[in-house]
């Protein structure tokens, strides 16, 4: 089975796996703490980009394991952005992610962790992204507004590397708005 096959079904599953705990809200919420999706532009700030199209982004928030409490209660990610297009999806873990609060409404959030991905790894045409290994770093930090204590929306931003482990390092980033649910 050809690797675009597989990262798009590992996306689209990630994405049902995301949809699923919405529709299974209670027992979700005995270890999920929030549900967000949206939609993303595909690359927009790179000049060597795969074709423009949106892009659908899912991820499900944990609640804070307890082996990880002393380093400011991070909430670990699992998520996934399937590819609008030709373009590249990922699915990816955040095992490090923060919400900070800045005002009662406003607040940031980062994370870091590890993303697999059904992109190129190498090539030489100046229309492709090339990404060198198949997983990667994965990044997103997001600026939010919690219009309910439940509903929030956010402008986030994604970005895939892998810091120039591999000969080639093209990266990816995308960006939009997503919602955000918390149980």
């Amino acid at each position: 089975m050809p690797i675009e096959l597989v990262g798009r079904r590992l996306a689209a599953g990630c994405v049902a796996l995301c949809l699923g705990a919405v529709s299974f809200s209670v027992p979700a919420s005995a270890f999920v703490d929030e549900i967000r999706g949206g939609i993303f532009a595909h690359d927009p700030f790179s000049t060597t980009r795969e074709d423009d199209h949106a892009d659908i982004n899912v991820e499900l928030v944990f609640e804070t394991p307890s082996f990880l409490s002393w380093a400011g209660n991070p909430r670990p990610r699992l998520g996934g952005t399937l590819s609008g297009g030709p373009g590249t999806s990922l699915v990816y873990l955040d095992v490090l992610g923060w919400t900070f609060n800045l005002t009662d409404n406003l607040f940031i959030d980062g994370a870091i962790g590890g993303a697999i991905h059904d992109g190129d790894l190498k090539g030489n045409r100046p229309d492709k992204r090339y990404f060198g290994c198949r997983a990667n770093f994965h990044q997103s930090g997001s600026i939010g507004y919690r219009i309910t204590p439940q509903l929030s929306i956010m402008a986030s931003v994604e970005h895939m590397s892998n810091a120039s482990l591999c000969d080639q390092n093209d990266g990816l980033t995308n960006a939009g708005i997503r919602l955000g649910y918390s149980f």
